[in-house]
C-alpha cells in the first residue's frame, strides 16, 4: 500500500512540474484569430489548386547561423514564375518571439534567394510567399537547423 501512495506522490509531483515548466516556456498564443485562420488556409490550399503553382527548397542542409535559400517557384506548366515576389518567413513552432521575413530576389538561373539567420538549432517552420499581380500563394515547410560546428 505505502509503494502505491509513494509511487502516486511521485506521479503527481511530475505533472505538476511539467505543467508549471510547460507555463513558462509557451507564450501562451498559437494564432491570433484561429478561424479567420483556417478560413485563410482553406482559401489558399483553392488558389494553389487553381493556380498550379509548385514551390520547392533546393537546399535543406540547414544549420545555425545565416543561410543561404535557393527556392524554385514554377507556374502550372513546369515554368519559371515571371515576374513573381517572393519572401520567405520564419518562425519556432513554441514562440513567437524569433518571427522574421526576409525579401528573396530572383537569380539568373530563373530561380529565387533567399538569406535567413537561424539563431537556434532545432525545428522551425518555413512560409515561403509568392505573388504574381494580385495572385499569391503561401507554402509552408518544417525544417531543421543543425548545430553550426566550429
Amino acid at each position: 500500500m505505502r509503494t502505491i501512495i509513494i509511487i502516486s506522490i511521485i506521479a503527481l509531483a511530475a505533472t505538476v512540474g511539467t505543467i508549471v515548466v510547460g507555463m513558462k516556456s509557451f507564450d501562451g498564443v498559437v494564432v491570433e484569430n484561429p478561424y479567420d485562420t483556417g478560413l485563410a488556409w482553406d482559401d489558399t490550399q483553392q488558389k494553389k489548386d487553381a493556380l498550379g503553382w509548385n514551390v520547392t527548397l533546393q537546399n535543406t542542409l540547414l544549420r545555425t547561423g545565416s543561410n543561404e535559400l535557393s527556392i524554385e517557384a514554377l507556374d502550372g506548366n513546369g515554368r519559371s514564375l515571371e515576374n513573381a515576389e517572393v519572401s520567405v518567413s520564419t518562425s519556432r513552432p513554441s514562440t513567437r518571439a524569433y518571427d522574421k521575413t526576409y525579401p528573396a530576389v530572383k537569380t539568373p538561373a530563373g530561380k529565387f534567394q533567399a538569406f535567413i539567420d537561424l539563431p537556434l538549432f532545432g525545428s522551425w517552420d518555413l512560409r515561403i510567399d509568392v505573388r504574381r499581380d494580385k495572385d499569391r500563394c503561401s507554402f509552408n515547410n518544417r525544417i531543421y537547423a543543425e548545430q553550426k560546428h566550429p
